[in-house]
């Protein structure tokens, strides 16, 4: 009867140490997963500000462009106030 109770506490023992192994491999592969999702949240940080730099940069081309077009038309009609 005690060998089959050890045989049972040796099984049991067996069982639970598996079970932490499992576990602590569960919990490396949580936390690589993890940092991965940290990794990937500043990736797409760094994404947003170039898209919002790049906006801002567009913006102010096409102001440049709106300016640069009143500028032609001013010059256009100044140089046509010239008579050869």
């Amino acid at each position: 009867m005690i060998g089959r109770i050890s045989d049972y506490q040796t099984t049991i023992a067996s069982a639970v140490e598996e079970q932490t192994a499992t576990t602590s491999e569960m919990n490396r592969s949580v936390s690589e997963a993890a940092t991965g999702t940290g990794e990937i949240a500043q990736n797409i940080t760094g994404v947003a500000e170039a898209a919002r730099l790049t906006s801002e940069g567009v913006a102010q081309s096409q102001q440049a462009t709106t300016e640069l077009t009143r500028m032609s038309a001013d010059l256009t009609r100044l140089v046509s106030a010239f008579r050869y």
